[in-house]
């Protein structure tokens, strides 16, 4: 769903490998700190083009989640990933890069937390992390976030040769599944399913701990120890997958 969940992670596995360590080790770190934030890798930047984030219609028909997302539920495209939206669990808006009006429910808070994390990644550009960190995140460790993200994109930009403010590519991973730790009216716990390719072509997947709360008018992300994802990351095995709800069904 900040960040780079799987370039740092590649990163420290590549080391991993060299030290000799297990491959079950290199792949304990082949997420990133930032829960499906996979920032533009620099040994191999995604190619740049028209932009990578837009707001797209609705389409027309959806796959429900069960028990998890309402029937109304439907996909959008944002920075290469499929995210839910819903008619009746939002979000509401989508303008000036901000997507808001969750609703006040369990499902209002996964949508929310879905959308944030991709909002928040550098891949999206400044026009959307930027009003996205300043609006949408809380907690003592949002400044810090919000000057992470920066400086992540700004580095990524220029070892890409973006031109600044335009995105940097699509995230090179997926949101696969969902688990809800915990939910009130104030606040919801979530377990965030990640997958991506790995270079052997295999299916690598992580799980991001993500809080988030509500204002009084909206869902906010929390942001993450440090105002990285890092600690909030770790590998799923195969067991760890079968107690996700998977994204989408259909």
């Amino acid at each position: 769903m900040t960040i780079d969940v799987i370039d740092a992670a590649r990163r420290r596995s590549r080391r991993a490998v060299r030290v000799g360590l297990m491959v079950a080790v290199a792949l304990a770190v082949l997420v990133y700190p930032a829960a499906l934030y996979v920032n533009s890798r620099l040994d191999d930047p995604a190619p740049v083009g028209a932009p990578a984030t837009v707001d797209v219609p609705w389409p027309a028909e959806s796959a429900p989640i069960a028990g998890l997302l309402p029937a109304d539920v439907a996909w959008v495209r944002i920075a290469g990933v499929d995210l839910p939206v819903s008619a009746s669990a939002g979000p509401r808006e989508t303008v000036g890069g901000l997507a808001r009006g969750f609703g006040h429910t369990r499902a209002g808070s996964v949508l929310a937390a879905l959308h944030l994390l991709v909002r928040t990644a550098p891949q999206v550009g400044p026009a959307i992390f930027d009003s996205t960190l300043a609006n949408q995140v809380v907690g003592e460790h949002a400044a810090r976030m919000r000057a992470y993200v920066a400086v992540s994109y700004e580095q990524a930009a220029t070892a890409a040769g973006v031109p600044y403010g335009q995105p940097l590519g699509d995230l090179p991973a997926e949101v696969a599944g969902v688990r809800v730790v915990a939910y009130t009216d104030d606040a919801a716990q979530l377990s965030v399913l990640t997958s991506a390719i790995d270079a052997a072509g295999s299916t690598r997947y992580a799980a991001t701990t993500v809080h988030m709360r509500w204002t009084g008018s909206d869902w906010a992300l929390v942001a993450p120890a440090g105002g990285r994802w890092d600690a909030a990351v770790r590998l799923a095995d195969p067991t760890d997958v079968s107690g996700f709800t998977p994204l989408r069904t259909g």
